[in-house]
């Protein structure tokens, strides 16, 4: 009897333990981003051919100069 009521906690704090890895990664994954936010996105970019690489990277520039263009906008200008 007592050998059931062990297993059944232990069981228990094993599925806990293993929810909470998990939801700590996940969060770590989305508030920093991280390796394995790369690495997603680099084999989703392996599996395009030629046509669809060339067009991520053209809407990869562009998005690129939108930002750079908006950071250069809010900085004051010289009247020097």
């Amino acid at each position: 009897m007592e050998s059931d009521t062990f297993n059944i906690i232990l069981a228990a704090v094993l599925f806990l333990l293993v929810i909470f890895i998990f939801v700590r990664i996940a969060l770590r994954v989305r508030k920093y981003g991280g390796n394995m936010t790369t690495t997603m996105l680099a084999s989703t970019f392996e599996f395009l051919n030629k046509d669809k690489r060339k067009a991520v990277e053209e809407i990869v520039e562009v998005k690129a100069n939108k930002k750079m263009e908006e950071e250069n906008s809010y900085k004051p200008k010289d009247d020097n």
